[in-house]
């Protein structure tokens, strides 16, 4: 009888680490689940800890326990805020890592280490640059250590696949929320520029699936791959949601029409040079009362052409769902359709005037 092994998760609340959690607690389970949290409330079995510090942060003796506890470490923690400075992100990132792989080398454990695709499209004009910068970094660590991991290499992450719930909103949560409620009046992308989505829960099941699969090595892309959805679909979609909404809640769409503001989707080159120019210069001269209700804020301004910069005129990604022993299926497109649906309802039962306040 083959033993589970005992997991420990870092960043067991973020957006990830929260999936993780929750899958591993469900069935087939049977399996000891530790989280490694610092401040925010976790579920489960918790050790406090830092993973920024030396040890974790632990006392020589709950480090002692932890190594000698542990089988696999599965780590989720990261700074993911494309705002933070390289310090930041270096110190949280890569010396995190670090820390992360000294346990993991004193544990005699193995390593599922939680990094992002967008390693391959670091470009100047991105926002999420740095961040994903950092994440190369860490990767680089992982790879040099000469320790037994697997690098998930996750693509952009949405809500669950049937709930659309999302432990945190991120910058993409954002952009559409936004976008659905006719928020932004433009897009730098172009209509076939493809947004490459996996729902929480197939990023969950595919880090326990790595986890307990004592062979993982090397990378593998967490990402749609093929079934990634063009920019324009997944903008009327996001319509086609609101409306659905407003319809249920007996809301009669403004005489405008919510059709009418649906975002443009405009040539990249166009807005950076007219669209956005022309966008502040309107918010600065006349704010008025009502400018944080109807106008797009300034954040969202500076935020939505580097944040499509890391979509726009690049490859699709690889996927290795469908391949992973024990893991989930490769993502068909209708599967990623119907979790971008669910993950718009959920958006859509948040108060507007989070989509007024930017990102």
């Amino acid at each position: 009888m083959t033993t589970s092994p005992v997991i420990l998760v870092t960043g067991a609340s973020g957006v990830v680490g929260s999936a993780l959690l929750r899958h591993l607690s469900g069935p087939p389970g049977g399996g000891r689940v530790i989280s490694l949290a610092h401040r925010r409330p976790v579920a489960g079995e918790v050790v406090r800890g830092d993973i920024t510090r030396p040890w974790l942060g632990l006392s020589p003796g709950d480090y002692r326990d932890l190594t000698a506890a542990t089988d696999v470490v599965v780590h989720c923690a990261a700074l993911v805020h494309f705002s933070a400075t390289a310090r930041s992100l270096h110190r949280m990132n890569v010396r995190g890592t670090g820390h992360v792989l000294r346990f993991v080398e004193d544990a005699g454990a193995r390593l599922v280490h939680g990094s992002t695709a967008f390693v391959t499209r670091t470009r100047p004009e991105a926002t999420s640059s740095a961040y994903a910068g950092s994440k190369a970094d860490s990767e680089t660590l992982v790879t040099e250590s000469g320790l037994p991991a697997a690098v998930a290499r996750i693509s952009t992450v949405i809500g669950d696949a049937r709930t659309g719930t999302v432990a945190r909103l991120q910058a993409f949560h954002y952009l559409v929320g936004m976008a659905m409620w006719g928020r932004l009046p433009f897009l730098p992308c172009a209509e076939t520029t493809l947004i490459d989505m996996v729902p929480t829960d197939v990023v969950a099941a595919a880090l326990a699936a790595l986890a307990r699969d004592g062979s993982a090595r090397g990378k593998y892309w967490i990402t749609a791959g093929p079934a990634a959805l063009p920019m324009s679909r997944v903008v009327d979609t996001g319509c086609d949601i609101a409306l659905e909404l407003m319809a249920e809640a007996g809301t009669a769409p403004p005489d405008v029409g919510l059709r009418k503001l649906q975002p443009r989707l405009v040539d990249p080159a166009l807005y950076d040079a007219v669209v956005a120019g022309v966008l502040s210069a309107a918010q600065g001269a006349s704010p008025g009362p009502d400018a944080g209700d109807d106008g797009v804020p300034p954040s969202a301004l500076r935020h939505v052409t580097g944040l499509l910069a890391s979509y726009n005129g690049v490859a699709p990604f690889p996927t290795s769902l469908g391949t992973i022993p024990g893991g989930p299926p490769a993502l068909a497109e209708s599967a990623a359709d119907s979790a971008l649906r669910a993950t718009y309802r959920y958006l859509g039962a948040i108060p507007r005037e989070t989509w007024t306040l930017g990102w």
